[in-house]
């Protein structure tokens, strides 16, 4: 009887177990539903036209603005010697010279015959006029004219050989000869440099080389401080190098006080002109896919896998040319979680 009584007690107690198991199970799903139907939780952003542009960092070399090895075109021993170290000098000044002491005395006997040649041939024109002289002989006489004017203006090249000029305004570098050695043709005296302007070299990477002009202006620093100096391209190499895939390119520095050095290492800084008006996105938007990129938009609360092309990446952001449009919603976080058609529900970010 007891037992009875018992299992009896037992048995709606476990029916009202059930219910109650049954009522929680039904609002865990009604969550659960509930929760897809209101879509995962990303953060996304509405791509609009900005501009692009692209630093540059480079390295390059401070070059003279001219620069030349100062040599005679003869042989002899120095008998002039202008080669102060350190100092300026201007173009056409004479800084050595060879002795051609012998040339200038064959000079001024060839400026003596060219007198004599001239009073006779003058006499000759003369005595032609009355028919006292023959066609012939006066031929012999402008000749004898013309050959020595060829033998002056040979010793007036020579004597240039003999003589040193400064091609352009500069400074003398620390000179190799003493006053009074004998040189060769080959001999270098000293380095003649022009200080100011500098010229800036530097190699453009092939991707970017369009991008520099002439007339570009530019900033570069010196290894030893880290003030900026301003310059401005002037030239460039006609092809880009095959073998480094650069464009080789060179710009003018003022160097007013010479605190710059011809041959120091610089740093070259520069802005590459974009597209004043393109789609930029964050790099970690792009999804990789067999074959090309894609992204992921929100499109009716739903996200939608989209194949785009891009363009110029820089270190913050990568240009698309095709694939999105501005107004598009563009997820920026949950990307590994969301698949084509998943519900979305967006909070939007104003950059990222």
């Amino acid at each position: 009887m007891i037992k009875r009584i018992i299992y009896l007690a037992i048995i709606p107690a476990a029916v009202m177990l059930t219910m109650a198991s049954c009522s929680d199970g039904e609002e865990k799903g009604t969550t659960g539903s509930q929760k897809n139907r209101a879509g995962l939780e990303v953060n996304a952003y509405v791509v609009k036209l900005l501009p692009l542009t692209q630093g540059l960092s480079l390295s390059g070399t401070l070059l003279a603005g001219e620069e030349v090895e100062l040599r005679a075109e003869t042989t002899g021993k120095l008998v002039e010697f202008h080669l102060d170290e350190g100092k300026s000098v201007k173009k056409g000044q004479l800084l050595a010279r060879v002795n051609d002491s012998e040339i200038r005395a064959r000079l001024e006997k060839s400026k003596s015959d060219l007198k004599l040649a001239l009073d006779n041939l003058e006499r000759n024109q003369r005595l032609k006029e009355i028919n006292a002289l023959s066609q012939q002989e006066l031929d012999v006489a402008l000749n004898r004219v013309d050959g020595i004017r060829a033998e002056i203006r040979l010793a007036e090249a020579q004597i240039e050989k003999a003589e040193v000029r400064a091609p352009f305004d500069g400074k003398i570098g620390l000179r190799n000869v003493s006053p009074g050695s004998f040189i060769g043709a080959n001999t270098v005296l000293a380095t003649l440099i022009q200080d100011d302007p500098l010229r800036l070299e530097f190699s453009v990477p092939e991707r970017y080389a369009y991008g520099v002009k002439a007339g570009k202006e530019i900033t570069f620093t010196l290894g030893h401080t880290s003030t900026e100096y301003k310059a401005t391209v002037y030239a460039t190499e006609f092809a880009i190098d095959q073998q480094t895939r650069a464009l080789k390119a060179r710009a003018k520095c003022s160097n007013p006080k010479g605190e710059l050095l011809p041959g120091s290492f610089a740093r070259v800084s520069f802005i590459l002109n974009g597209n004043p008006e393109t789609i930029l996105i964050p790099p970690q938007a792009l999804v990789p896919v067999l074959g090309g990129q894609n992204v992921i938009v929100a499109r009716n609360g739903k996200a939608t896998f989209v194949p785009v092309e891009t363009g110029i990446r820089t270190a913050t952001s990568v240009e698309v040319i095709s694939g999105i449009q501005p107004g598009d919603t563009l997820l920026l976080s949950g990307l590994l979680q969301v698949r084509e058609g998943t519900p979305v529900k967006t909070t939007l970010v104003e950059s990222w």
